[in-house]
């Protein structure tokens, strides 16, 4: 039995009184939200912030011409919000490197957004090396992680996994303003690539998502934290939920 197996199963008794308290005192949607964090008090202390400030996950002065990184886009509500931000606080001439291989939430992703002169959407992952994988549908928790036998996967399709590193130099970036990492698990492999291949010195803002399922999960952020240190300084976290690296 893994590690975070074994956690969750340890956490049931604190999971279950926590689920008592807060029934009937929010949302279903918070509520599922809370289930799938065990309660723990790094997701309620994010919504508490979140609600305080709605524009957590975009509030980040870019420079003119910036350029940013939506991985994991899903059906591209992140990237609609930067837009929206930048279309009333500048500025105005950024572009979003949109990246989702589920084909369904691609779709969603492109009719709103195909043709959008800010846009360009990448039916692919971001990951440390080329390769084909195979994905287990579980809406925006799908992942190549994601155990195909689980009840939660609906269905599995095999997606597509770039070089971080060869997209980059094939998309002519130079420097990246703002990534944001939501990719179930496959935060580590693509923080370790960023690292390697030097683009962290060329990076500003980072927010990731960890995920505790992911492959040696603890060991994973441990060493990702260690490796965004060395250029970048945590602005804000909350842990295994959404953290905040901004360049020192």
């Amino acid at each position: 039995m893994d590690l975070y197996t074994t956690r969750r199963r340890l956490r049931r008794p604190l999971t279950a009184w926590r689920r008592h308290r807060r029934a009937g005192r929010v949302d279903p949607f918070t509520l599922a939200v809370y289930e799938a964090w065990d309660y723990r008090r790094s997701m309620r202390r994010f919504f508490l912030a979140s609600r305080d400030d709605p524009d957590l996950l975009i509030d980040v002065c870019l420079p003119h011409g910036a350029v940013v990184l939506d991985v994991g886009a899903f059906t591209g509500e992140w990237t609609r919000r930067i837009l929206g931000r930048a279309a009333t606080r500048g500025p105005s001439d950024l572009h979003v490197h949109a990246f989702e291989p589920a084909r369904a939430a691609f779709r969603a992703f492109e009719a709103e957004f195909d043709g959008h002169p800010q846009v360009s959407l990448h039916r692919y992952g971001l990951a440390g090396r080329d390769r084909t994988e195979r994905l287990s549908m579980s809406g925006p928790g799908s992942s190549v992680f994601l155990d195909e036998q689980d009840p939660s996967s609906m269905a599995v399709r095999d997606i597509q996994l770039r070089d971080v590193d060869a997209v980059l130099t094939e998309l002519d970036v130079e420097r990246l303003d703002l990534v944001k990492i939501n990719i179930e698990g496959g935060e580590f492999e693509l923080l370790d690539r960023l690292h390697e291949s030097g683009w962290l010195a060329r990076t500003g803002t980072v927010i990731v998502q960890f995920h505790e399922f992911g492959p040696d999960a603890y060991r994973g952020r441990r060493r990702n934290r260690s490796q965004l240190a060395r250029t970048h300084r945590c602005t804000w976290n909350y842990p295994w939920v959404y953290e905040r690296w901004d360049p020192r």
